[in-house]
């Protein structure tokens, strides 16, 4: 994975997170943080670093979520 930063809501900083991609292509966000409210469709964007003058990456929309809880008993 590589470290970036994440926005998900426009009204936070963004976050740190870990960017991947699985063996189908599909891109992964793990937060390092826990975050309420998280919710298929809202915009996620990529950032270099944290900093307020950083390098967007990318982003997308989420189309799942996953709590830690729910991957370990997958």
């Amino acid at each position: 994975g590589v470290e970036v930063a994440v926005r998900l809501r426009s009204t936070r900083p963004p976050a740190p997170a870990l960017l991947m991609r699985d063996d189908q292509g599909q891109i992964w966000v793990e937060l390092a943080a826990s975050e309420a409210g998280v919710s298929p469709g809202q915009a996620c964007v990529f950032y270099e670093n944290a900093d307020a003058r950083s390098r967007v990456l990318g982003g997308g929309f989420i189309t799942a979520t996953q709590t830690l809880l729910e991957a370990a008993s997958a």
